[in-house]
């Protein structure tokens, strides 16, 4: 109840929400490309229809920060919330590869109306003294539901092949319930404001880059991690410890880096994280050793998953409630492009040069992150208003 008690009003329903969400996608994520297999799609054509999931979300993406900002998160999260129910539902019925393109497609809409709409709500509701907790609280939530779904799903597949996506259309509907019951909007007075959009990005410059940062470091870990291992000679159950290890650093971190952000600042703790990530990955360039790789993939995990709640809670620093669907969208498009960027940058550096190169682009990109972090802490002595 003391937990519940120090939660700023209006939160748990969406965090309660996100667990439930994070639970039904996780039953379903490992399954899909599985029932794509079974239509007698090829390799390639999986990637492919993957892909097209991800391009949708990054495409859609920007358009969600103006619909949050004239409608508020809740309708956009519930529309969101209904068609990922609904695209994961339609996967029990699809018997050819071309209806897993058009799902994957309307599934991507959908992934763009909850996401930056979520955090968008989450930012507008907390106060400045506990958003980098809140956010940190809103990373852990999605984790722990997210590392729980797998299990039981892969188990209910054996059984049956419709009943892990039965239940993760269920879990979805619960998550739309919560929200249409016990989510309020906060009311935001419209604000007309002229500024320009190099001024937003100039502004956000941190947090968006804080996300790219972040997304092609685990975009390029998920595309090209198990190749690395494989190639060191490490297989089987070595290979899914690595994997294991660093989805625990990921679920551990974003809470107690919160609160480590809002009590000594949001740029130190961000350019502290990034120079920490920064020489994590290039270590991985100098050894061999299979338990020190296993210390590198939780640090990473521990260090990644702490710069994305900080720079979602800075984005509410500098950026006024009015305009925060385009804020957190913005932010959301630049991750989807990390996403795509970095496995392919990274997987051209593998090609070009071998992979024991494979970490070099995350570095570069992790002190890139740390260059301009430090120059905008120098410059910066008070959050700047729009």
């Amino acid at each position: 109840m003391k937990f519940i008690d120090n939660l700023d009003t209006g939160l748990l329903p969406i965090l309660f929400t996100v667990l439930l969400l994070a639970f039904g996608m996780s039953f379903v994520a490992p399954l899909i490309p599985l029932i794509i297999r079974d239509t007698g799609a090829s390799a390639a054509t999986i990637g492919q229809i993957a892909s097209v999931y991800f391009l949708s979300f990054t495409l859609f993406t920007p358009l969600m920060g103006k619909f949050v900002d004239k409608l508020g998160s809740k309708k956009i999260i519930l529309s969101g919330l209904f068609i990922y129910a609904l695209c994961v539902f339609a996967m029990i019925f699809a018997n050819s590869a071309w209806y897993f393109y058009l799902i994957r497609i309307f599934q991507g809409v959908g992934t763009a109306c909850l996401f930056a709409p979520t955090e968008s709500a989450i930012n507008v509701l907390s106060t400045p003294e506990r958003r980098s907790s809140n956010m940190g609280l809103y990373g852990v939530v999605f984790a722990v539901g997210f590392a729980l779904g797998p299990g039981v799903g892969t188990y209910l597949f054996a059984y049956n092949h419709a009943v892990p996506f039965i239940f993760g259309t269920a879990f979805s509907l619960a998550g739309l319930l919560v929200m249409l019951r016990y989510y309020i909007d906060v009311p935001i007075p419209i604000k007309t404001t002229d500024i320009r959009l190099r001024e937003f990005l100039n502004i956000l410059r941190v947090p968006l880059l804080a996300g790219l940062c972040y997304a092609v470091v685990e975009a390029s870990i998920g595309s090209f991690f198990s190749l690395y291992l494989d190639n060191l000679g490490f297989k089987g159950a070595s290979l899914g410890m690595a994997f294991t290890v660093f989805a625990v650093g990921g679920i551990v971190s974003p809470f107690p880096a919160g609160k480590a952000a809002d009590r000594f600042g949001k740029l130190p703790s961000l350019y502290v994280l990034g120079a920490i990530l920064a020489a994590t990955t290039f270590s991985f360039t100098i050894t061999a050793n299979y338990f020190i790789i296993l210390f590198l993939c939780f640090s990473v995990g521990v260090v990644a998953g702490g710069l994305y709640p900080i720079a979602l809670a800075l984005i509410g620093d500098l950026i006024p409630p009015q305009q925060m669907g385009t804020a957190n969208s913005t932010f959301s498009f630049l991750y989807g492009v990390g996403s795509v960027a970095g496995p392919v940058c990274t997987g051209w550096v593998a090609r070009l040069c071998g992979m024991n190169y494979l970490f070099y682009p995350m570095t570069a990109a992790s002190l890139l992150f740390v260059f301009i972090t430090i120059m905008e802490a120098k410059n910066s002595r008070a959050p700047r208003e729009i």
